[in-house]
């Protein structure tokens, strides 16, 4: 009886994880379309490009300094490195900012990590 059925839930269970995963990616597209237009309508084109270059550097920062640890830990690290490097250049940004700044990196990367289905 086992074997019968068994064959029926392998597929149940794959597909569900398979659309699982399609809803997955587009609440992360979706959520990194909305931080994109969030932050180009509060800085200058230069700051935003300086501003996601510096999260990206703060992203990898976190990843590499603290792999040992979990997210939350991270963030505050990414965080502090992101706030610090923008003070030394005269860019005040509000803390949801700096850390939608971060989410995007975070974003990007795992899309980039993420295997196309």
């Amino acid at each position: 009886m086992n074997a019968i059925f068994q064959p029926f839930l392998q597929t149940l269970v794959l597909t569900l994880l398979s659309l699982f995963a399609t809803v997955a990616t587009a609440v992360m597209l979706e959520a990194r379309k909305r931080v994109l237009i969030w932050l180009d309508s509060r800085t200058t084109s230069e700051q935003r490009q300086l501003l996601h270059t510096l999260a990206g550097e703060a992203f990898s920062f976190a990843e590499t300094v603290f792999n040992e640890v979990d997210g939350p830990k991270k963030l505050d690290a990414a965080y502090g490195y992101l706030s610090t490097r923008l003070k030394e250049r005269g860019i005040e940004l509000s803390q949801p900012e700096i850390r939608s700044a971060i989410e995007k990196a975070v974003l990007e990367y795992n899309a980039l990590k993420a295997p196309l289905l």
